[in-house]
């Protein structure tokens, strides 16, 4: 439901780290199917590589469902402001898999995090950012039954990113 723009902030950052970072679009109207995306188009087709997925809120959940569905495929998930997953168990997947939410989050807030924990495997690693919200995961204003946050976006945004580069580069 969030324009993807809004996520170009941080996938820079990444990517001026040397990480080969793709932004995917996924019609809001089908995100249900458009998660499928990274196969259809062929993004992750050379063995040789390592490939991790990432997601926000409902990203986060398409995400979940897509290493469900092909737990081969990715090497590393990253969960972000995100109560997921709710429906399917990633308990007994074997790869590397951080969440990152913020005590401020009024859309994923800590309690509904924590109560779905048992559905990730025992290795996941939770990664909770104080003062965070859930809006300031991404550049697109301010969400509905979100929370205000006690840092500023720049101060979430530079600490999400210090997580995810500790999380890639181990």
């Amino acid at each position: 439901m969030v324009d993807p723009k809004a996520y170009v902030p941080l996938c820079r950052k990444i990517a001026e780290n040397n990480i080969q970072v793709y932004l995917i679009k996924i019609p809001s109207q089908l995100a249900s199917k458009g998660y499928n995306k990274p196969k259809e188009l062929h993004l992750l087709s050379d063995k040789t590589k390592t490939y991790i997925l990432s997601g926000h809120s409902l990203g986060a959940k398409m995400g979940a469902q897509f290493v469900f569905e092909n737990p081969k495929l990715i090497d590393k998930l990253i969960l972000i402001g995100s109560t997921h997953p709710k429906t399917i168990s990633l308990a007994d997947c074997k790869i590397p898999i951080l969440k990152i939410y913020g005590s401020n989050d009024g859309v994923a807030d800590e309690k509904s995090i924590l109560d779905n924990k048992s559905k990730l495997p025992k290795t996941a690693q939770f990664q909770k950012i104080e003062g965070a919200n859930h809006s300031q995961f991404g550049y697109y204003g301010f969400q509905l039954e979100d929370n205000q946050a006690s840092i500023t976006r720049e101060e979430q945004q530079a600490t999400t990113l210090k997580i995810i580069l500790k999380f890639i580069n181990n």
